[in-house]
């Protein structure tokens, strides 16, 4: 059983121990053989993990001890999240020990050989003195009640107000980002601090956004050698990095500093995001699937060789599974770092690793797999990160290129989730309830960012499918969380975005098409170009803005449900909230209806 698991790549014994995977079997095992469970979760690129599996779990005595008295379950958070999400322990590693029902006894992160071998006697030694009390306080405790929307809550500005107060309490002055050390890119916090800039102009966020993203492209958390970012730095100036690079950090990553570069013109954010472009497409993405890997591995070594040097040394090891939420998030911020690049291979690829997840990954109902590994099959369905990620990622699709296919499977998606992962309490559980769930996932589950995201895409979707259910959806999906937010801080950052969204009047470019397909992609870069990012002639326009594409004949009686007239080629009616502008046949024209519309300037022609 045990190949079925990833080691450190350097000389270990760890696949001695004899390793169950997540599942029935090895509960069942640990219920009739009355032993407690050693859960161990780890990560294909987690440094610490690689040297527990070459220290602690390579030694002999901590080998036997495991294998004659405990349970052993390892888990890779990459492919379970749900189940990291219940039993991390504030890292990677996690060491836990658990009742064979799955009840957390104790735990911790990184356990060093010589404390593991006393900490598993002491466990094994209170789990048979104790463990018929802690069953009885167990049957004891009341099942949990999730609770809806607490009575009087409201949205309001103050929301996204404090969560900015929190965002800039926690910034650096100093070096940028956010705390000290370790630093991590927080990048849901710049993305919460571009779009309120983008609104406002205010110089202060400015000021925050240019000493983060620069702290982090000009030091040593971006590989200057091969390009992309590290995982994050274990100093406050962002000089000596934690190797790892994740396709999950360069989605946000790649996402805010493109739409910060488009916004600005800034040439060097645009060379780094290019440079960090290189590196992904070159050793993640997969031409043959059409999909992501997950990770390349920390090497402290090789991260310090010249490029020439590197070229001599074999690389870190590359996780090529795919896992939909990252894959998804990486599509849809390629949809920002195209037009930067002024590269359309770059908005093929995204559209096909969608079309890819959607026919691979999907049940057959519409809802997503999670993970699939190279020749296997997709596996672990209805995790909610997975629906929220492809969710914004096909709208994003559909904004950037007018697919229709892509605002087709958004709505198809959406009506899945609400069906399926609704909770009656009101928002939406992390991962599809199932009778006899193992451990703790049988306990509900609604995490504030994943649910502040999708009720962020259900108001997109509401504005550009004319579906006002949706928009129903999101707000009472928001004011679940209306006087909770407050307690993670700066990590309430998705919260935010969704409430800002929520107390805007739509804004929408609706382009109807005719059979000239030029002129409705004039018209979609107009809306894209000129009214997302920064122009000299014009303000900045709202970032919140949506487009969305309908094709007068494929699409007729959406058009004619729509209210808008199909005119020559292409026309394009910008809205905000109930009020349109004249409908505008030009890139020109279409930005001058906006700043009527808006108060913004009139463009110079």
């Amino acid at each position: 059983m045990s190949q079925a698991f990833h080691f450190s790549p350097r000389p270990n014994r760890a696949h001695e121990i004899h390793w169950n995977a997540w599942g029935p079997e090895a509960f069942a095992r640990a219920q009739a053989e009355d032993k407690p469970i050693l859960l161990a979760l780890s990560a294909v690129w987690c440094h610490w993990c690689h040297v527990m599996d070459e220290t602690t779990y390579s030694t002999a005595a901590v080998i036997g001890a495991i294998n004659d008295n405990f349970v052993p379950v390892r888990v890779d958070n990459d492919h379970r999240p749900d189940v990291n999400a219940r039993y991390n322990m504030g890292g990677w590693p996690t060491t836990a020990f658990l009742m064979p029902g799955g009840e957390t006894i104790t735990g911790t992160t990184y356990v060093p050989p010589e404390q593991m071998e006393p900490l598993l006697a002491r466990v094994l030694a209170f789990y048979h003195e104790r463990k018929g009390e802690i069953r009885e306080r167990l049957a004891a405790e009341p099942a949990v009640a999730l609770a809806g929307a607490p009575a009087g809550a409201a949205l309001g500005a103050a929301i996204v107000e404090r969560v900015m107060d929190a965002v800039t309490e926690l910034y650096d002055p100093a070096y940028g980002g956010f705390g000290t050390a370790p630093k991590f890119p927080m990048t849901d916090a710049l993305e919460l601090l571009l779009t309120q800039w983008q609104r406002t102009r205010e110089p202060r966020l400015r000021t925050m956004l240019e000493k983060s993203l620069y702290g982090m492209a000009d030091h040593g958390l971006y590989d200057h050698v091969e390009g992309g970012w590290f995982r994050y730095s274990t100093d406050r100036e962002w000089r000596v990095p934690h190797f790892e690079k994740m396709s999950e950090d360069h989605a946000g990553l790649l996402r805010v500093n493109a739409r910060y570069a488009r916004a600005t013109a800034d040439v060097h954010l645009r060379e780094r995001v290019a440079s960090a472009t290189s590196w992904l497409m070159s050793t993640l993405y997969d031409e043959s699937s059409g999909l992501f890997g997950g990770s390349q591995d920390a090497d402290e070594h090789y991260y310090a060789l010249s490029l020439e040097e590197r070229r001599a040394t074999a690389a870190p090891y590359v996780d090529r599974t795919a896992y939909t939420n990252w894959t998804a998030a990486l599509a849809g911020a390629l949809f920002e770092v195209a037009p930067l690049l002024e590269d359309a291979t770059l908005t093929r690829r995204a559209l096909r690793a969608l079309d890819v997840l959607w026919e691979r990954m999907c049940d057959g109902h519409g809802l997503l797999y999670h993970v699939l590994e190279s020749g296997g099959r997709p596996q672990t369905r209805g995790l909610l990160t997975d629906q929220t990620a492809l969710l914004r990622a096909l709208l994003d699709a559909h904004a950037a290129t007018g697919e229709a296919r892509m605002l087709a499977r958004a709505e198809q998606l959406a009506d899945e989730i609400v069906a399926v992962l609704a909770a009656k309490q009101g928002g939406f559980y992390d991962r599809v309830p199932e009778d006899g769930a193992l451990g703790f996932l049988a306990v509900p589950d609604r995490p504030l960012a994943e649910n502040a995201a999708l009720a962020d895409s259900l108001l997109r979707l509401s504005a550009l499918t004319d579906r006002p259910d949706l928009r129903e959806r999101g707000l009472e999906t928001l004011l679940l969380f209306a006087h909770g937010y407050e307690k993670i801080g700066a990590f309430a950052a998705p919260y935010a975005l969704a409430v800002m969204r929520a107390l805007t009047p739509p804004a929408t470019v609706t382009i109807i098409t005719g059979p000239d397909a030029a002129a409705a992609t004039s018209l979609r870069a107009a809306a894209a170009t000129s009214l997302r990012a920064a122009a000299t002639t014009v303000r900045l326009s709202d970032p919140l803005l949506d487009v969305r594409t309908l094709d007068a004949s494929a699409q007729r009686e959406r058009v004619e449900r729509s209210g808008y007239r199909a005119e020559g080629p292409a026309v394009a009616y910008v809205c905000v909230g109930a009020t349109c502008a004249a409908p505008a046949h030009t890139a020109h024209a279409l930005t001058a209806a906006y700043a009527m519309l808006t108060g913004a300037s009139a463009p110079i022609p």
